[in-house]
């Protein structure tokens, strides 16, 4: 039977900001009554009489912007977007901005630009956010100069560009401080399950070392004892007595029992490699898990059932980072031809995604098993991962 392990209140591994986690989260509602405070600002204050149709375009270019804000908060969540349509949109947020400044001529519309700061910061390294926002800065002081003088420019632009510092250090260490608790969890999960392994083949080579024990000692000795005993029967004085007898039929039965011991111990039934990934699904928290795997299947190599392992670590986190996936299904089946795993999910497709060294490296160790790797598109959308291992692997 398959096995679901969700926790849907876990932060998403693929939202690249904390304001993405909802249409009404916290930082959501801040952009929300910022752009209302904006909004009503420049009700108050707009130039109907004077410029009707700057005015126009001026509200307009606020309607906009809201716009803009909602489908890039909407980009984040739909699995087959690009990054760069995010960026664009966070872009036009700017441009919005601008024009309505321009409208304005100077005044609320500025306010805005906190809030593009927090957006372009979480989305772009920090080198780049702190180029687009210099840049950003630049322009709506160009405006504001063609009105004022360069020195009550200076003045009001320094708080916006402090506001803007403040958003903006506050997401880089929240998306920081979000993104190193995702990589604590997918390492805790990677532990826990190459622990079920170690421990799988630690018991292993301790039932090889216990036979192998009593064969060289123990089995050793009773023969011994059984030689000698069976020299003692020639003794014409001793052959006759029924303690001898006894004590020979004791030492038969002991070697054979220790002979069948011996062949349990060496018995050797393989690592378990659906304990091992159940392990790994159920650490990782944020996105659907359905795990379909015999529940008898065992691995008979140490190597091969690593190997494996590390296929699923890489495809779930090639899925979550990547590919932005809700849920990922594992199926595992052992045949004559050897074992043979599918990961799928439903985050981004395939043309989306490249073969980064993560891939690239389970190729190579599958290669060296005898086995391969194919990455597929999948029915319906998103990606699927096909390795497959021979049987004498």
């Amino acid at each position: 039977m398959p096995s679901t392990a969700t926790d849907p209140s876990s932060s998403r591994h693929s939202a690249p900001a904390p304001w993405h986690e909802g249409w009404f989260a916290p930082l959501n509602l801040a952009a929300y009554i910022t752009w209302l405070a904006v909004l009503l600002q420049c009700l108050d204050s707009a130039p109907w009489q004077s410029r009707p149709t700057a005015t126009l375009l001026g509200f307009a270019s606020l309607l906009a912007w809201l716009a803009s804000y909602l489908l890039a908060h909407r980009w984040t969540r739909v699995r087959a977007a690009s990054p760069r349509h995010l960026h664009l949109l966070v872009l036009s947020q700017v441009l919005w901005v601008l024009g309505a400044t321009i409208a304005f001529r100077g005044g609320a519309p500025g306010v805005l630009m906190i809030v593009v700061a927090s957006q372009v910061v979480a989305i772009w390294p920090l080198r780049q956010a702190i180029g687009i926002l210099v840049l950003a800065n630049f322009a709506q002081a160009a405006i504001w100069s063609l009105g004022l003088e360069w020195s009550r420019v200076a003045l009001y632009l320094m708080p916006m560009i402090g506001f803007q510092t403040f958003a903006g250090l506050t997401i880089h260490y929240a998306v920081t401080a979000m993104r190193a608790r995702e990589d604590l969890a997918h390492t805790h999960a990677e532990l826990l399950a190459t622990q079920r392994l170690l421990e799988d083949s630690a018991r292993s080579g301790e039932r090889l070392r216990l036979s192998r024990e009593l064969h060289d000692v123990a089995g050793h000795k009773l023969t011994a004892l059984r030689l000698n005993l069976r020299l003692l029967e020639r003794d014409p004085g001793l052959a006759q007595r029924e303690e001898l007898r006894v004590c020979s039929q004791l030492a038969e039965e002991l070697l054979g029992d220790i002979r069948g011991v011996v062949s349990e111990l060496r018995k050797h039934e393989g690592i378990d490699l659906p304990a091992a990934v159940r392990t790994l699904a159920a650490q990782i928290p944020g996105v659907e898990f359905r795990v379909d795997i015999d529940p008898a299947l065992r691995v008979s190599d140490v190597a091969t059932a690593e190997t494996l392992l590390r296929c699923t670590q890489e495809a779930i986190t090639n899925a979550l980072r990547h590919g932005r996936a809700r849920r990922i299904e594992i199926q595992c089946r052992a045949g004559a031809g050897g074992v043979e795993l599918r990961i799928g999910n439903d985050g981004a497709p395939l043309a989306a995604l490249h073969e980064g060294n993560g891939l690239t490296g389970m190729r190579e160790r599958l290669a060296s098993l005898g086995g391969a790797l194919q990455l597929r598109p999948r029915e319906g959308g998103g990606a699927e991962l096909l390795a497959s291992v021979p049987a004498h692997g």
